[in-house]
């Protein structure tokens, strides 16, 4: 049987694309996950079946999905491998790889926890029965597109070198200091004691106080400098990986969890932990290993032998460990990053907990998640305690062995007592930095499997990607009105939320999009400011293609303020200000909020508009939060303005003060997503969506009596 290729899922929803990679790579075809994501529309309730099948069928793959039994296990033209479906502990949905058939075992590839052969009655208890069974078609043709390895990561290293040099440099000469000082045991032994040189000994031994008082000056140094590298490396990477995820588009986050995206943070430190190390080694250890290994050689070719001969074992003590090591590390990532989203989402729900008295169970989830990082970090751990211990082991044996058979030579006359007890005291500069370069492949592994992690996002292409920042785009174009022409959207492999959708909306009019819950009024609106993009159809701002137009340009002149938006811990101001390119005078501040209704609040507070707002805007009610955003959007001076239900937490006086307020802006032009009719009673023009699709427009007087969608919205 041809040797089938584990790969693990990298996040808890990734099990269907990882049996997609596994049954790609059988075929010897390579594709990135996060592509692989984006085809199969894998989302935060993971990844569907039939999506899946669409995945394969758009990699030029026949797979057909069927309801078996276990009968099909029994079938001779049965394609493998193939992907079944499972339910884990009746909760958690699940696929894996079965790549094999031995008699009454299966052989499956489990995503999550790596190869297992199971019986078919046992395997029976938790398979639903689903099958997907994709076969490559004669056009099929193999293909690898790799993610970046971690040598992508060397330009940070490089942009580094003078800290490098220093690191070496100081290093180099803390060697120089031990070996030299080695060297001093064989005089005492050999010349100082037996020919009573006591002033010869006096003068050496001075010189080498004085040589370790410089040697604890370079081992200070040395340090110092690398705490300064290993910050800057922190920096660089870090943030470049943050300033990366803020560039993603929106459909990224509305598919991943936050811990998903926060645990690569942490990958970071593995990978710059393993760069370091690396660089260092290159440059210092084999040096060292190469010219302590000729020193050994020249004070005794026999005891040099007997220190190689335990490198083979050295080698096997690495090797056995390698494929364990790998696992290892990417389940206890994975954990890490399960358990960050569980106490994130706690968090951010604590007033659903507090309201249903949900301590108790939100705790024994963060519990149990808790309990499964410790165990899989205690494994990780383990492994490599124990990897250390053969390696420990093996250097104590050698030790051993060169002082028994240095000994003999010894006495039989052919080295002297000084040069054993020297060589021995050489040994540790030849098999500490061969302890660095073996232990090496612990950091690269782990590090590999973390660039794998950090590299799968850097390799998502960002919002930036598609746009033509040459291109130009007047101001003009967003007063001259929006069209949208045959609009269609879907999330991934849902079903459409928006249909065929085709209408006007004039030049600095008022509209209001109504429907019920669920009809595509909020996704409209993310299409608007270009979070997502049509599946068919297009939008236009006066003649332009919204595609064309550079997004930070279309934000700026187009703004979306969401029901609950958010705000960041700083004072008032700062966040009414905030992203503002300029900030607009403080007469222009006061007077926006006088319209929001919002500065009888502001006045009542001790410090005014340097009042401290919490993250999130938690010490204010939700009226106040939405007034503060509308604020915000007017202060930004956008020509298009989208309120989705951005009055909801307003009393009906507030909020008629404000709408009022907002009706009569001249030279804006106004979009309401609105559950609230009274606020469509004030508007140009109403468009009335349905299950996605346009089913009404015109005026509240058009509408009100013509026994459509609308007028039974109206009277309920």
């Amino acid at each position: 049987m041809k040797l089938f290729t584990h790969i693990q899922q990298q996040d808890e929803k990734d099990c269907g694309v990882s049996c997609i990679s596994m049954i790609l790579k059988h075929y010897k075809t390579e594709i990135s996950i996060h592509k692989l994501r984006d085809f199969s529309g894998t989302d935060l309730e993971g990844t569907t079946a039939f999506g899946l099948k669409k995945t394969f069928e758009h990699l030029s793959f026949d797979c057909p999905a069927v309801q078996a039994d276990n009968d099909v296990w029994g079938e001779k033209e049965l394609p493998l491998p193939l992907i079944a479906h499972i339910v884990i502990e009746n909760s958690y949905m699940h696929y894996v790889v079965v790549y094999g058939i031995k008699g009454k075992t299966l052989l499956i590839d489990d995503p999550a926890i790596g190869k297992v052969k199971i019986t078919i009655e046992e395997f029976a208890k938790e398979w639903t029965g689903i099958l997907l069974l994709p076969t490559p078609k004669e056009t099929y043709f193999p293909s690898k597109e790799k993610v970046a390895s971690i040598n992508s990561f060397l330009p940070v290293i490089w942009h580094q070198k003078g800290l490098v040099f220093n690191i070496i440099l100081a290093s180099i000469f803390i060697t120089s200091f031990g070996i030299g000082s080695s060297f001093y045991f064989q005089g005492i032994l050999d010349f100082f004691i037996p020919n009573q040189a006591r002033s010869a000994l006096n003068v050496v031994s001075v010189g080498l106080i004085v040589i370790y008082f410089f040697r604890i000056i370079f081992e200070y140094s040395r340090n110092y400098i690398l705490v300064i590298l290993g910050q800057r490396m922190s920096m660089t990477i870090m943030l470049q990986y943050f300033k990366h995820v803020l560039s993603l588009p929106m459909n990224f986050f509305a598919t991943r969890k936050s811990g998903e995206i926060i645990s690569r943070f942490l990958d970071a430190n593995k990978i710059i932990d393993a760069l370091a190390s690396a660089t260092l080694s290159v440059f210092l250890d084999i040096g060292m290993v190469v010219i302590v290994g000729i020193t050994l050689a020249f004070q005794n070719v026999t005891l040099f032998l007997i220190t190689l001969a335990s490198l083979p074992f050295y080698l096997v003590a690495i090797l056995a460990f390698v494929k364990n090591h790998e696992k290892a590390n990417q389940e206890e990532m994975i954990a890490g990053a399960t358990l960050n989203s569980s106490i994130i989402e706690s968090l951010k729900g604590i007033e659903t907990i507090k309201a249903y008295n949900g301590e108790e169970k939100v705790y024994d989830l963060v519990d149990r998640e808790f309990v499964k990082l410790m165990k899989k970090s205690f494994r990780t751990s383990t492994l490599d305690n124990i990897q250390q211990g053969i390696k420990h082991a093996i250097q104590l044996i050698s030790s051993a062995l060169i002082l028994w058979v240095g000994s003999y030579y010894v006495m039989d006359g052919t080295i002297s007592l000084g040069q054993l007890i020297t060589y021995n005291a050489l040994l540790v500069f030849f098999t500490d930095p061969l302890q660095n370069i073996i232990n090496l492949q612990v950091k690269m592994q782990t590090a590999q499997v973390a660039n794998k992690r950090l590299n799968e996002i850097l390799a998502i292409e960002t919002e930036s990607v598609n746009q033509h920042p040459n291109r130009v785009v007047t101001d003009q174009t967003f007063q001259q009105g929006i069209s949208l022409e045959d609009v269609s959207f879907s999330y991934k492999m849902n079903p459409p939320t928006l249909s065929n959708l085709s209408c006007t909306i004039p030049p600095f009019s008022k509209v209001a999009f109504v429907g019920v819950s669920g009809s595509g009024k909020s996704t409209l609106a993310k299409l608007l400011v270009n979070f997502y993009s049509p599946s068919e159809g297009t939008i236009r701002y006066g003649h332009i293609n919204h595609l064309d137009i550079p997004f930070h340009q279309l934000r700026d002149r187009v703004t979306y303020i969401p029901q609950e938006s958010f705000f960041f811990s700083g004072s008032i101001i700062e966040n009414l200000t905030f992203s503002l390119d300029i900030s607009p005078s403080f007469e222009r501040i006061v007077e926006v909020c006088d319209a929001v209704q919002l500065s009888a609040f502001i006045n009542q507070q001790p410090l005014r508009y340097d009042t401290i707002i919490e993250e999130g805007g938690t010490n204010l009610s939700g009226g106040q939060r939405q007034r503060l955003a509308i604020a915000r959007a007017l202060l930004k001076d956008a020509d298009v303005l989208i309120l989705d239900e951005a009055t909801s937490g307003l009393d009906r006086f507030l909020e008629h003060t404000i709408l009022d307020y907002l009706i009569n802006l001249e030279m804006k032009t106004l979009i309401f997503i609105a559950h609230h009719l009274p606020i469509a009673k004030v508007c140009n023009q109403i468009l009335v969506l349905n299950e996605g699709k346009l089913v009404e427009q015109g005026t509240h007087d058009d509408l009100r009596y013509n026994e459509g969608l609308y007028q039974q919205l109206w009277e309920i």
